[in-house]
């Protein structure tokens, strides 16, 4: 009941608005409703099966048995439902937000909901990750009726694709979901039974309305007339959040502060920031690790970092993983690791890019993105008893006090504020193997494999708690260039030459896999260019990790399909005043969506700004027209910097560079130490013809400061990575 009440006003207001027209327009509709409609209606077979066997992707994958007739986002199927007379019934949802396939398997549970939909509509099922512009199209759509972003988004649209009605679902549950189903097809069903051309109409004229303020909003944006400097407050006002006596991070939100980890190390990294930033960035960074390294943010079971946490305290995750997140973590923790000398954060990195190769990796050798079910927290949480029982008194002392469990619960009351799991205990690992070891008195050697069994003595009771998981087998293109990136950050944190060779062997099988003569694809099988073809998103990701690459493989064919990559986007996302996220015969509603904020993930124009400022240190700059909107950082930026860290520090990288050229014949000890620097926070190249660079060194160039010669790895490391202080 309480979904209904929720549900209602906004119907009540899109109803509202259907029926509260002008005396003259609501006779003029009630003239079309009694005329019969002049053309044929004409069912497509099509139209009469489900048609997603066919489709790459997840979402499309896992919904192929569905009962509903789920047609693909195209216009084929825009076509169909015009021929047919009928609106769209639209399911917007993404593969790693957590609860969509609840919300799906709740939609068919029904069988005459089935029919309902199958009869009266054209379903479509719309990959808001693939088809990005979509995905962000549901946060305007949810600030229209001043609700908060929540997917999937139930979406009625005509065959213009002009949206009529749309509402997010907040729950999973059958009662849930149907209420809100039924109520908005009797509403939107009976306006278009009674005045179709009235529907149409409106709803074309509310997307045009829809497409100035976008566009309103989006030329408001004025670019900083200090972007040095305010990239610089930027990170100060990020630091700021940061309450070390609380260990609150405001301002954070619930993700994984992947991109606020990074922005503070490449800060805190870079010679040519002011002293006093890189040393509040790496305070508040040593600060920060120490609260989320040992929290339950870090699966201490099964491994991986969880997506999200509920409500305010890392105590309690989300419990929903995928692959995107990992590699994104793995990153923003070496790069940590490198800032401030903490080990563990590079452990858990490598952690997590095993966690990632074991539940991700597919038969064709790429990445898949993950299959997010929406997890019962009550599978996920211990009571000391639980432990006491499930394994050994010698074994659950050191356990409980290693995980910090107690008696009456470990979780603060901010996190479980009705004290649902009174009790119970999240699981984070606040001691090392080592730790333990040391206090019960043996040897490490001689109680890891005593730690291995009982991790997998829990971690097989927690599986039959919870049932099996969906595994993805469906190679993802955004996933496997993360990986790549993530394969080099490991290569230069580690020096370990496996994973030089994993990001050298995984972004040639990426290219291979999801390229199509110079375009890319967001998956491995073609499909229909709306459901298939990479949007500016996918090309900022690849740019990203062919550069990374070629910052540890001095090969000129990675330089040459960067700027491939670069000449193929300028002509596919360069409109007139801004940088259009979907191509344009990708593109079916006419909207002029960019994609400047960080949303689900990092943003398109932060990708971009950093590939460009990366193309240019090499001598190799983006098509001027594209470049202009990839490089200003808004002058609002410094205000809101957890949105926009991704611009941040890539307007860092830019204004205050650090670039190491390297001579002719380099020892080979300085060439690997070299190699091994952040691929992003350092930029790398060769001598040219008329660069001052000794045979034998390397030059250091820091802003404009004057340059620096050095011929020995140790020399190199103590020029741009100079040992911090343990935290």
């Amino acid at each position: 009941m309480k979904s209904r009440r929720a549900v209602r006003p906004f119907l009540l207001t899109i109803l509202a608005g259907f029926l509260a027209l002008q005396p003259g327009c609501r006779k003029r509709g009630a003239q079309v409703a009694d005329k019969p409609r002049e053309r044929p209606v004409q069912v497509a077979d099509e139209l009469n099966a489900n048609r997603l066997g066919d489709f790459p992707g997840s979402i499309y994958r896992s919904q192929a048995a569905s009962p509903i007739h789920w047609q693909p986002w195209t216009r084929e199927t825009l076509e169909r439902a015009k021929a047919a007379d009928r609106l769209v019934f639209a399911v917007v949802a993404m593969p790693q937000q957590p609860g969509f396939l609840e919300v799906l398997a709740a939609l068919e549970a029904d069988s005459g909901r089935v029919a309902q939909i199958n009869a009266s509509y054209v379903p479509v099922l719309i990959d808001g990750d693939s088809a990005r512009e979509i995905g962000l199209l549901t946060a305007d759509l949810c600030a229209e009726i001043n609700r908060p972003l929540q997917l999937p988004l139930f979406l009625w649209m005509t065959y213009e694709a002009n949206p009529v009605a749309w509402l997010p679902v907040t729950s999973a549950s059958q009662d849930a979901v149907g209420s809100i189903f039924e109520q908005s097809h009797t509403m939107v069903a009976s306006s278009w039974k009674d005045s179709p051309d009235y529907v149409l109409k409106n709803s074309r004229l509310d997307n045009g309305g829809r497409q100035e303020r976008i566009g309103r909003r989006r030329n408001t944006r004025t670019a900083s007339k200090e972007p040095a400097e305010d990239s610089l407050r930027a990170v100060r006002q990020l630091a700021s959040y940061y309450d070390p006596s609380s260990h609150t991070f405001d301002e954070a939100g619930g993700l994984f502060p992947a991109g606020s980890i990074d922005l503070l190390a490449v800060a805190a990294l870079n010679p040519g920031v002011p002293a006093e930033i890189r040393e509040k960035a790496l305070e508040t960074l040593n600060s920060l690790l120490g609260d989320i390294l040992p929290s339950p943010m870090f699966d201490p079971l099964e491994g991986g970092v969880y997506t999200a946490r509920r409500g305010s305290s890392w105590a309690f995750p989300s419990f929903a993983r995928d692959c995107v997140s990992q590699a994104r973590a793995a990153v923003a923790l070496f790069d940590a690791s490198r800032a401030t000398g903490n080990a563990a954060a590079s452990e858990r990195a490598l952690d997590l890019i095993a966690f990632a190769e074991k539940t991700f990796l597919t038969a064709e050798g790429l990445f898949a993105i993950g299959l997010s079910v929406q997890p019962d927290p009550a599978n996920w949480v211990w009571s000391v008893e639980e432990i006491e029982k499930d394994l050994p008194p010698e074994d659950a002392a050191w356990w409980i006090r290693a995980t910090g469990m107690k008696g009456l619960g470990n979780l603060p009351s901010e996190a479980d504020p009705r004290r649902e799991f009174f009790r119970k205990n999240t699981l984070g690992m606040r001691q090392t193997p080592a730790e333990i070891a040391a206090g019960l008195h043996v040897p490490v050697e001689d109680f890891l494999p005593r730690y291995e069994a009982t991790r997998k003595r829990l971690l097989k009771v927690r599986n039959e708690r919870r049932g099996e998981f969906p595994r993805d087998d469906s190679s993802h293109a955004g996933s496997t260039f993360r990986m790549v990136s993530a394969y080099v950050a490991a290569y230069g944190a580690s020096g370990q030459e496996i994973y030089r060779e994993k990001a050298i062997s995984l972004l040639e099988k990426a290219r291979m896999a999801f390229t199509k003569g110079p375009r890319l694809r967001e998956f491995s099988r073609d499909a229909p260019a709306p459901v298939g073809e990479g949007r500016a998103f996918l090309y900022g990701l690849a740019m990203q990790a062919v550069l990374d690459v070629a910052a540890i493989s001095p090969d000129e064919r990675w330089l040459l399909w960067a700027d491939d990559l670069a000449t193929t986007s300028a002509e596919l996302f360069t409109a007139a005043d801004f940088l259009k996220e979907c191509p344009d015969d990708a593109r079916l509603i006419d909207l002029p969506v960019t994609d400047l904020v960080m949303l689900f993930d990092d943003s398109t124009a932060g990708l971009i700004s950093s590939a460009e400022g990366r193309l240019a240190a090499l001598g190799r700059p983006l098509v001027e027209s594209f470049s202009k909107f990839a490089t200003p950082l808004p002058d609002y930026v410094p205000e809101r910097p957890i949105l926009h860290t991704d611009l941040v520090e890539a307007t860092i990288a830019r204004l205050f560079p650090v670039v190491v050229t390297s001579g002719a014949d380099v020892a080979p000890e300085l060439k690997v130490a070299v190699s091994r620097l952040p691929a992003r926070a350092v930029r790398r190249r060769m001598a040219k013809p008329g660069d001052d660079v000794a045979a034998k060194s390397v030059t250091i160039q820091i802003g404009d400061q004057p340059p620096l010669t050095v011929s020995t790895a140790e020399e190199l490391r103590q020029a741009l990575l100079p040992p911090p202080a343990n935290p």
